[in-house]
């Protein structure tokens, strides 16, 4: 799906209004959520979002970055979010094993875990 950059902008201000009430009570003016930074909104959005907001993002933002946000920034979050992230491991970035997966990134990211021993 090739968009024209207007569209991709449009719509990531619309998923950005759409998600604003939920994650960011600085954003509620509609100038300022233009303003949301992406690695943001993908976070809030995995957060707070339902499944089709989560898809929404696949049209957005390419599958490995978002990804990326989702392991540099949920997963780290440990157990708060571990019944998310196991969700998020098997339905929308399909890896076989979520636990071992999970496990693995947060060990690896964790700087808590790494710099208190």
């Amino acid at each position: 799906m090739d968009y024209s950059s207007e569209h991709i902008e449009k719509s990531r201000i619309a998923l950005g209004r759409v998600i604003a009430p939920l994650a960011f009570w600085s954003f509620s003016n509609p100038d300022s959520v233009k303003k949301i930074p992406d690695d943001l909104l993908i976070e809030a959005v995995l957060i707070h979002g339902n499944d089709a907001l989560r898809r929404r993002l696949f049209s957005l933002y390419k599958p490995s970055h978002i990804k990326n946000v989702w392991e540099s920034r949920l997963i780290i979050q440990g157990p708060r979010l571990d019944f998310l992230n196991r969700m998020l491991a098997k339905d929308f970035f399909s890896i076989a094993q979520p636990e071992k997966y999970i496990e693995k990134s947060y060990q690896r990211d964790n700087l808590y875990a790494r710099f208190s021993t």
